[in-house]
């Protein structure tokens, strides 16, 4: 790989480094693109990319592989237990490595059109993976080791966003802690490496806000996730999106948000930075060709 946006040798719990240094021998073997997600990615980027520190951490480790159909599926699978380092579980799609509980989320051709997958050997669990390829099309590199070199690819905060609001919204009520991330993602996105954007490239757009650097992030967040999706997964978003800020009686996204947060007297204001996110990605999205 190349590219590398952040080097981060020597920064993370070096059992973590083991870990994803098996999966990407075992995946690079079976020639299995994949990237970190989830939790932990939202961790590595925001920590030790921006120095912005999570509320909560995770011992969950969370990997997105593209595979054609579940055969290649059970290969990878096979081939991280064959290390010796990773143990079934009662889930098809679990492992523990260490001290870390490992998930792998299949998405690729093994959706087929519908975008969506069901677990063997049942398939009755459906489980959406729209957005997961315009994340991982968009995701950046970064160095976790220089010796041996460990490269490996993770979803930008806009990618990570697209993803947890695509999860709420197609496990709901079973996710809020995804709303909660989400809001984290939004009120934290100018101080994550874009604070010089807002004051030197997106000026008109910090005026307009009135020089509010959290409201003009979230906003220029919802215009960055628009960059990024195609066509199929921007018309989900701007669907869920209207859906969460049009004349209702309910807005499930901010209840959710709110309730896992605990902001309980902070509705209107959250609600306001819903609407933020969606003004930007309609401004981007409707307001431009996308793919």
């Amino acid at each position: 790989m190349s590219n590398i946006s952040f080097n981060l040798s020597g920064k993370l719990d070096s059992s973590l480094v083991e870990v994803l240094r098996v999966v990407n021998e075992v995946a690079i073997s079976l020639r299995i693109p994949f990237f970190v997600i989830g939790a932990m990615a939202r961790d590595i980027v925001l920590e030790y990319c921006h120095s912005v520190r999570s509320a909560r951490g995770t011992r969950d480790l969370d990997i997105g592989a593209r595979v054609a159909d579940w055969e290649e599926f059970r290969r990878l699978s096979s081939g991280l237990i064959g290390t010796g380092k990773f143990k079934e579980t009662r889930e098809p799609h679990a492992f523990l490595a260490g001290s870390y509980r490992v998930d792998i989320v299949p998405f690729g051709k093994i959706s087929g059109q519908r975008k969506t997958i069901s677990w063997p050997p049942a398939y009755e669990v459906f489980m959406s993976i729209e957005g997961f390829q315009d994340a991982h099309e968009s995701a950046m590199i970064l160095r976790l080791n220089d010796n041996p070199p460990l490269d490996l690819k993770v979803p930008t905060i806009p990618g990570m966003a697209l993803l947890k609001l695509i999860s709420w919204h197609d496990r709901y009520p079973e996710r809020p802690k995804d709303a909660e991330d989400l809001l984290f993602l939004m009120d934290h996105y100018a101080e994550a490496g874009n604070q010089d954007r807002l004051y030197e490239k997106e000026t008109e757009l910090l005026q307009e806000e009135a020089f509010d650097p959290v409201k003009a992030g979230i906003r220029l967040l919802g215009q960055d996730i628009a960059a990024i999706v195609s066509h199929v997964t921007g018309e989900a978003l701007s669907s869920i999106l209207k859906s969460e800020t049009g004349e209702q009686r309910r807005y499930r996204l901010t209840e959710d948000m709110i309730k896992a947060a605990r902001l309980y007297d902070a509705f209107d204001k959250t609600l306001e930075k819903v609407k933020k996110l969606a003004q930007g990605f309609n401004e981007r999205f409707h307001g431009s060709d996308s793919r």
